[in-house]
């Protein structure tokens, strides 16, 4: 009992702590990520950027999963080889992301890269829960 209370703690304190130590993404490095520039983007960000929680409008995302949300192709494409494709801000993976906005190609690009579909968010909905919630029937049923 006490191992379930104390993974339960540490699991919902990993998931406040991404919210509330996200780091806010400045107006210029909005500006080059939503460029799809690579050359750019490998300029402004570093590696240890790639573990990190970032703000947006209020909400925290990775730079893989901000690059699915907003369909960046070049950006999803060196980010998803070089970072780990499960790691979740505030509960929320990549592939929920992808599940969420309809982003196939997102979302066939992390299976291939090995995103747990099974991974579930602080509410327990996987990916599959993300697509049906937002009538994305097609990412559902490769899920």
């Amino acid at each position: 009992m006490k191992k379930i209370i104390t993974s339960t703690l540490l699991f919902l304190f990993s998931i406040l702590a991404n919210g509330l130590f996200a780091q806010e993404l400045s107006a210029g490095q909005l500006n080059i990520f939503q460029s799809d520039n690579l050359e750019n983007f490998q300029k402004t960000f570093n590696e240890n950027d790639f573990t990190k929680c970032f703000q947006v409008k209020g909400k925290s995302y990775t730079l893989l999963s901000l690059s699915v949300k907003n369909d960046k192709k070049n950006i999803f494409n060196y980010l998803a080889s070089k970072t780990d494709v499960n790691q979740a801000c505030n509960g929320v993976t990549p592939l929920m992301q992808a599940a969420s906005t309809g982003n196939m190609n997102a979302a066939k690009g992390l299976l291939k890269f090995g995103a747990n579909k099974d991974l579930k968010d602080s509410k327990g909905k996987t990916a599959k829960n993300y697509a049906a919630e937002n009538k994305q029937t097609a990412i559902a049923m490769i899920l």
